[in-house]
C-alpha cells in the first residue's frame, strides 16, 4: 500500500503541527513503508467497525471510525509533493520535538483524489538520546553510537481512508489530532448550568466545578442530551437507582450530588445509563463505555 512513500514528521512543541520530511536511504524507506502496511493491517483487518460517538471503548476485535474527518490541507499537500516538504534537521543545534510520524498514498480516479494515510504517535522513549551510552552490535562487538537518532515502532495509531479516521484508542488518536469537534463535552457554561439544574442539589458546587475533568464533562453532555433530568422526577430516579443497587439520596425533591469523587462517578454514570445490576450475580457494575444494540 505505502510502497515508496515518503516518511513525514509532525512536529511538536514550538513548531506544533509543522511538517518535515525524514531523509532516509532507499532500503530504510522500504522497511518503514512495509512496517506501516503491516501496522494498518493489525489495526483494522478482520475487526468490526464501530462508529465513534465518544461513549464506547472498543474491544480488541473492534476499531472506531470518525466519518467525514477533515484531513488537513498541509498533510494532503505533503503527500502530493513530499519533496516540497522541508527536511527534518537541526536548527540552532537541536532537532524539533516530534508529535507523530506518518506515511501516505494518493490516488486519483475520475478527477477525484483519494488519500490513505497511516499515523503513529511519537513517544519520548523513541528518541535515542545522546546523553545515554547507546550500544549497537556490529562485527561481533558492541560499539557506542554517539549520534542523535529516533526509532519507529511497528504500530499504527490511526489510519485515514475514504474520508474517515480509524483507530482503536481515542486516547492515542487525540495525541495526534484535535478531536474535540467530533464528540460532545460540556463547556464551562454547561457545567455551570448543570450545577444549577432544578433536579440536582450539590453538597459543594464549587468543588464539583473545579474538579470537572474530561470524563465528568462528557457525562454532563450525555446526560443533558438524553433529557433524563427533564423526563424523570428525583423520586423516580431514586427508585430506579435502588433497583440497580445504587444509593441515591434526595433532598427537597432534588437528587443529591455528594462531595465525593467516587460517588459522583457512580451517580453520573447511572444518569448516563452506565451503571447497572448484573442479572445473574445481582452485583452492581459501572461500565466504562456503552454501545446501543440495534434490534
Amino acid at each position: 500500500m505505502f510502497e515508496n512513500c515518503s516518511i513525514i514528521i509532525i512536529a511538536n512543541g514550538n513548531h506544533l503541527d509543522e511538517l518535515y520530511r525524514l531523509e532516509v536511504d532507499a532500503d530504510t524507506q522500504k522497511e518503514i513503508c512495509l512496517s506501516f502496511d503491516s501496522a494498518v493491517d493489525d489495526l483494522i483487518s478482520e475487526k468490526t467497525r464501530i462508529s465513534f460517538d465518544g461513549r464506547y471503548k472498543p474491544h480488541s476485535d473492534e476499531f472506531l471510525a470518525i466519518e467525514n474527518f477533515q484531513l488537513s490541507d498541509g498533510i494532503k499537500d505533503a503527500i502530493r509533493d513530499p519533496l516540497g516538504v522541508p527536511t527534518y534537521t537541526k536548527e540552532n543545534g537541536e532537532f524539533y520535538e516530534i508529535k507523530a510520524i506518518f506515511v501516505g498514498k494518493r490516488t486519483e480516479t475520475e478527477n477525484t483524489e483519494r488519500f490513505q494515510v497511516a499515523f503513529q504517535r511519537f513517544r519520548k522513549e523513541q528518541y535515542i538520546a545522546t546523553s545515554w551510552v547507546n550500544l549497537f552490535f556490529t562485527k561481533d562487538t558492541f560499539r557506542r553510537e554517539k549520534n542523535f537518532g529516533i526509532s519507529i515502532s511497528d504500530m499504527a495509531d490511526c489510519y485515514y481512508t475514504e474520508g474517515e479516521l480509524q483507530f482503536s484508542s481515542f486516547y492515542f488518536a487525540r495525541q495526534i489530532f484535535d478531536l474535540g469537534e467530533y464528540y460532545r463535552s460540556a463547556t464551562d457554561q454547561e457545567v455551570q448550568a448543570f450545577t444549577t439544574n432544578d433536579k440536582l442539589s450539590f453538597e459543594d458546587t464549587e468543588a464539583f466545578k473545579n474538579t470537572a475533568n474530561t470524563w465528568t464533562r462528557r457525562k454532563i453532555a450525555m446526560i443533558n442530551d438524553s433529557d433524563v433530568l427533564v423526563n424523570y422526577k428525583a423520586s423516580e430516579i431514586k427508585k430506579l437507582a435502588k433497583d440497580a443497587g445504587i444509593t441515591v439520596e434526595t433532598k427537597n425533591k432534588k437528587v443529591v450530588i455528594p462531595n465525593d469523587k467516587e460517588q459522583i462517578r457512580v451517580i453520573l454514570g447511572f444518569l448516563d445509563e452506565e451503571a447497572y445490576k448484573g442479572p445473574f450475580s445481582q452485583n452492581t457494575f459501572l461500565a466504562n463505555s456503552k454501545r446501543k444494540i440495534n434490534k
